[in-house]
């Protein structure tokens, strides 16, 4: 399958909510250039409020586990849909019991699909932006770089 899916993950704390913080995580990439490595193939970038937003890198060869994202290829287009990426005790304030249906992308197309979520610790309240972003038969480092085929933004606007 010559799928490849970047998972890029912002975290911060209400420091960042507002102001000059906010300016700041609002000018973070939603992609990055993709590494050298053969598809299907997973690039998870994290960036953390606590690191001063430098972003931490990952691969992994493979799809992501169903329990993350629904990815099913048939009759030549793919068919995606996150599942809910935050733990139960996370809340993102939309209604669950509407969600988007999955996504079907043709050969040549790209995928941007944004969520965020508000957590709730021991430590306290931090919340989190999930950027999907997926790219089918099409391949180059700077995929993602440029605008989507497709968007979809569950993102809450509280």
């Amino acid at each position: 399958m010559d799928t490849v899916v970047q998972w890029v993950r912002v975290y911060w704390t209400k420091d960042s909510r507002g102001g000059a913080g906010a300016v700041r995580r609002s000018a973070l990439p939603e992609a990055f250039p993709l590494p050298d490595a053969e598809p299907p193939f997973v690039h998870e970038v994290q960036m953390l409020e606590w690191n001063e937003f430098s972003p931490g890198m990952t691969v992994t060869s493979g799809l992501p586990p169903q329990s993350r994202v629904e990815i099913i290829e048939a009759d030549g287009h793919l068919h995606v849909l996150p599942v809910r990426t935050a733990p139960e005790w996370a809340s993102n304030g939309l209604d669950l019991a509407w969600r988007p249906t999955a996504v079907t992308m043709r050969p040549r197309q790209t995928l941007r699909w944004q969520i965020d979520h508000r957590l709730t610790t021991e430590r306290g309240r931090y919340y989190r932006l999930d950027t999907l972003n997926v790219s089918y038969g099409h391949r180059t480092a700077e995929v993602f770089l440029h605008p989507p085929t497709h968007r979809v933004d569950e993102r809450s606007h509280r």
